[in-house]
């Protein structure tokens, strides 16, 4: 049988009773001394006296003679309310503790887009100077190879020369003695 059917079976006789005489004793259905019960009901009341709370409370002390596995004592409401206090604590703390640690991803999302923004930065202007130089080397080495060019279209008109060419003995025999009074005397 499921309580509320058990709690039927005593709500239909005590709705039908209206002013009949008290039923029985009933104190023996209080339980422990620690059990919970709102302190304004009075032990020994008749049923046919009790308001809906009263009953209610009545069916509450039946219930939990009849299921003690039920049961709610006060000193059980009280674990229960120590597990609500630590818990609802808990929660207050996870909280904070998360409000704490969104506020240090916050900074640290701003300090990461910072140091990118720098880096970027500091990359872009490293690429800039970089280019300027590029520029610079590939201006210089133009002007080198027009220089280069100058020289060798020089040294080409030196040597299609008719002084180059008549001058051609006397340049070999000058080498042939720089080249005897280098050896050493034997």
């Amino acid at each position: 049988m499921t309580p509320e059917n058990y709690l039927r079976q005593y709500i239909e006789p005590l709705s039908a009773l209206a002013g009949a005489a008290p039923t029985g004793d009933w104190q023996a259905l209080v339980l422990e001394a620690d059990y919970y019960y709102p302190p304004h009901s009075e032990l020994g009341s008749s049923l046919d006296m009790l308001n809906r709370t009263g009953l209610l409370e009545v069916l509450q002390q039946i219930l939990a003679v009849e299921y003690p596995q039920q049961r709610l004592s006060k000193s059980t409401a009280q674990e229960f309310l120590g597990a609500l206090r630590r818990l609802k604590d808990e929660q207050a703390w996870r909280q904070t503790e998360i409000g704490r640690l969104e506020e240090v991803l916050a900074q640290q999302q701003a300090d990461h887009a910072r140091m990118t923004a720098e880096l970027i930065e500091e990359h872009q202007t490293g690429l800039q100077q970089m280019a300027v130089e590029l520029e610079r080397c590939h201006g210089e080495r133009a002007v080198l190879f027009n220089e280069t060019s100058t020289l060798r279209a020089n040294l080409a008109d030196l040597q299609a020369s008719t002084s180059w060419k008549l001058t051609g003995p006397l340049r070999w025999l000058g080498r042939l003695m720089k080249a005897a009074n280098a050896a050493p005397d034997t």
